[in-house]
């Protein structure tokens, strides 16, 4: 169940809920399986370079399922949620009347592929992380609009 559904306030509606985006976790862990692939195929042949590849891919797998499950993100009406972390948990939160900027940072690849990160700051020191979310200049124009 999500962290953030089951901890809204009465009457507090959510405007947008989302996880980590999957693409750079595709991309992140993509590349160690394509290196221990190709090292097995120059060792001996492509079983051996498959072989190594699945043992590669076990072994991420649940690396890549920790960090998607282990992230949650939302904006509800009255402010900006970010929770990090399974067993441990981290959650960051910023009424939206206390926002003072909203920063957009996307690489090469995340405008490619449409994701990136939001630094939401606030007064004072306070900031919340948004961290390789989809689409985030949307997610941007809809806490700046509910400011």
């Amino acid at each position: 169940m999500s962290y953030i559904k089951t901890n809204l306030n009465a009457g507090e509606k959510l405007k947008y809920h989302s996880r980590i985006s999957v693409k750079p976790l595709i991309i992140n862990y993509s590349f160690p399986i394509i290196v221990s692939f190709i090292l097995g195929y120059e060792i001996t042949d492509w079983f051996l370079g498959l072989f190594i590849a699945l043992i590669v891919l076990v072994i991420l797998t649940p690396f890549a399922l920790i960090a998607y499950y282990g992230h949650e993100f939302g904006v509800t009406g009255k402010r900006v949620i970010s929770k990090k972390g399974i067993i441990s948990r981290s959650v960051s939160e910023m009424n939206l009347s206390s926002i003072e900027s909203v920063n957009v940072d996307q690489g090469i690849l995340g405008r490619i592929l449409n994701f990136g990160s939001l630094k939401i700051s606030g007064r004072g020191t306070t900031t919340v992380n948004l961290d390789n979310i989809d689409d985030p200049v949307k997610v941007r124009k809809l806490i700046q609009n509910k400011k």
